[in-house]
């Protein structure tokens, strides 16, 4: 599902991402390279650039985003390891949601 963070490994060669995971990427929604598109079944990773993401809890515009559960991203405690995204904008909902991040 586009926005889903996703990390290597798994039964498949990418998986959504869980807790603690090293997270690699966000499943595009409009990729501007589309590097190996003769791949059957696979999908396009976005590894660099701005892309929606799923968010779970409040996040602020700069926060720093690291892998959470369900394929989702939170916001990173300070000095936190295993930074992948920044946050381009705010929101104040707690639950799951799509905002736009830097990769």
């Amino acid at each position: 599902e586009p926005g889903t963070v996703v990390v290597i490994g798994g039964e498949k060669e990418i998986t959504a991402s869980t807790w603690g995971d090293r997270a690699v990427g966000v499943i595009s929604t409009n990729p501007a390279y589309m590097m190996n598109k003769d791949l059957e079944g696979g999908v396009y990773v976005a590894l660099k650039g701005r892309v929606p993401c799923k968010v779970i809890g409040a996040v602020k515009k700069g926060q720093r985003l690291i892998a959470s559960n369900n394929g989702c991203a939170v916001a990173a405690v300070p000095h936190a390891n295993d930074v992948f995204a920044v946050a381009l904008e705010s929101s104040d909902e707690t639950g799951i949601k799509t905002v736009e991040v830097l990769v």
